[in-house]
């Protein structure tokens, strides 16, 4: 495979991880049809942005929004930085921060066309512990992409805590992709951030 391949691959998967962060706190609910009623409604959301047919910074700058509201974004780019968010430099924070939800929005920028024209479909769900799993597929113009979502409870509703796409767990696959530029770069931060800055050429 072509590096150029493998970052694509990395893209993907992490714009499932992107997806999951849009998942904010739901209403009050506890049953497995309300939690698949949650799942499906953000989506649509999500659905209905991908076939608004704008592009580029507009549309970026939309999903960044979106994801402004309902993420915990600072929790997020924590566990990414892995054993590395102990050394990020203090003054440093808040740009991480915002290179990270900027990088998230690109990623859906990168792959509107995988959410244009689809919907999703519920599979079933379980739960597992304080875990709520459901198993669902996105329908669009080719093979329904099968998605695993992993719900936790949180202010008597839900918030998505992780989500697997294609057999890939995504927080563990964005974890992975920073430590892998973290080490690489012997801990220089300006590596990660210049990587992430790339997002604005995508």
């Amino acid at each position: 495979m072509t590096d150029r391949g493998h970052r694509l691959l990395n893209r993907r998967e992490l714009g499932g991880l992107a997806l999951a962060a849009l998942f904010g706190t739901a209403a009050p609910a506890s049953a497995s049809t309300d939690a698949e009623s949650y799942v499906t409604g953000i989506a649509e959301n999500v659905m209905a942005l991908a076939n608004a047919g704008q592009k580029g910074p507009a549309l970026r700058a939309k999903f960044a929004a979106l994801m402004n509201r309902y993420i915990n974004l600072k929790a997020i780019a924590d566990y990414a930085l892995g054993p590395y968010r102990s050394k990020l430099p203090a003054s440093q924070r808040a740009e991480f921060y915002d290179l990270v939800s900027n990088y998230a929005a690109a990623l859906f920028v990168y792959y509107v066309d995988d959410f244009r024209g689809s919907e999703l479909e519920i599979i079933s769900t379980t739960n597992q512990g304080k875990f709520t799993v459901i198993q669902s597929a996105i329908k669009g113009k080719g093979k329904p992409e099968q998605v695993r979502w992993r719900l936790s409870p949180s202010g008597g509703g839900f918030r998505v805590s992780d989500v697997n796409i294609k057999g890939v767990w995504l927080t563990i696959s964005m974890k992975d992709r920073f430590s892998k530029v973290l080490k690489s770069s012997n801990g220089d931060f300006g590596a990660l951030f210049a990587e992430l800055r790339e997002a604005e050429t995508w």
